[in-house]
């Protein structure tokens, strides 16, 4: 089993970043940042709790989606590939997009799944619960069977994302369909699980806090400055701009991050 030193993955993903920002930051902007940004701007507004209707963002956010994952791998490319060009790290995330877009159906699906059968379970401890799904009518005990399930779900989902966290730098470096992406990551992080739990909750504990830190301050200055944000205003579209320059910045360090983690386990 190889050893894994997070710290030492860290600076050596912050020092890569630092040297090739003026090539990394453009791609994050433009195939991560940019498309979501313009997705969210033009999403109409929803009630808390409802999803908004149909229109140009969704086929904007179905775009953005193989997006992200053509600019993670070519940032990833970049990390792993030593003088490799940027229409060369482009080309190996468009030539390896249907693989990852496979790992997530496969990856879904299978949660999907797996979510079906802990709500038919929990239906079963909640009283009532079985009655409501059988009428079709939702009531509070199948939102309890519902809640009950998400929580067992959510540990599950974790700890499997955790595992699967080496599928971008394994698709960007080697070669193969998605499930021998999903088979290779596993038993890249095989050994180092839970180390890899505990880094996922912890990035995922700095980049929300950091998130909505800037943007609360941007959300003061844009709101004493334009007034509150309604759908479709210039200070929603301000805000958005934060956040999407917020994603600039941190999906380099993000993905150089987890590469220097795979660069470490597959040697």
């Amino acid at each position: 089993m190889a050893n894994l030193s997070i710290t030492a993955a860290w600076e050596s993903a912050a020092a890569f970043v630092r040297r090739e920002g003026r090539l990394l930051f453009p791609i994050s902007f433009m195939l991560v940042a940019l498309p979501a940004a313009l997705a969210e701007a033009l999403a109409p507004g929803a009630a808390p709790g409802e999803v908004p209707d149909g229109g140009a963002w969704l086929l904007l956010f179905l775009i953005a989606v193989p997006l992200n994952a053509i600019g993670n791998v070519a940032i990833t490319f970049l990390a792993l590939r030593s003088g490799v060009s940027v229409a060369e790290a482009l080309r190996r995330g468009l030539a390896r997009l249907a693989p990852l877009l496979g790992v997530a159906l496969i990856t879904g699906a299978g949660l999907l799944l797996l979510f079906m059968i802990l709500v038919t379970v929990a239906a079963g401890l909640v009283p009532g619960a079985i009655e409501a799904a059988k009428s079709g009518v939702a009531n509070a005990a199948f939102s309890q069977a519902m809640l009950l399930a998400f929580l067992i779900l959510l540990p599950i989902a974790v700890f499997f994302s955790a595992r699967l966290m080496l599928v971008p730098p394994v698709a960007a470096n080697e070669d193969g369909g998605p499930l021998r992406l999903i088979g290779r990551s596993w038993r890249l992080t095989a050994g180092h699980g839970w180390k890899l739990v505990g880094t996922l909750l912890l990035v995922m504990a700095v980049y929300t806090v950091a998130l909505i830190a800037i943007q609360s301050i941007a959300g003061l200055v844009v709101i004493a400055l334009f007034g509150q944000p309604q759908p479709g205003s210039l200070a929603a579209f301000l805000i958005t701009l934060v956040g999407a320059a917020f994603t600039t910045l941190a999906t380099p360090y993000l993905a150089s991050f987890i590469a220097r983690i795979y660069a470490q386990l597959a040697d």
